[in-house]
């Protein structure tokens, strides 16, 4: 017995949709390619290191000896210290 063109792709979606409620991944079709995560740009690339610096510099003001924040000082205070760090860079 042969399946005609639309019986098979009737057939197909049908097998698709169980795999997807089993929880399995969406099987890829011959026309999809996997998708390919973009490059970063020069630009923010540029910017990560500055501002990981700057959280550097901002930990090293705002903190211990021990590690400990000072006083009266909040995580916040310290990526506001940072930001402020690498506008200046």
């Amino acid at each position: 017995m042969m399946l005609t063109p639309d019986e098979y792709m009737a057939l197909m979606r049908l097998i698709d949709s169980a795999k997807e409620s089993e929880g399995s991944q969406l099987a890829l079709s011959m026309d999809e390619k996997p998708s390919v995560e973009k490059k970063r740009s020069p630009g923010a690339k540029k910017s990560d290191k500055k501002m990981s610096m700057a959280l550097e510099e901002a930990n090293r003001l705002l903190r211990k000896v021990n590690g400990d924040l000072r006083k009266g000082v909040t995580q916040a205070d310290v990526m506001r210290r940072a930001h402020k760090i690498r506008r200046s860079m």
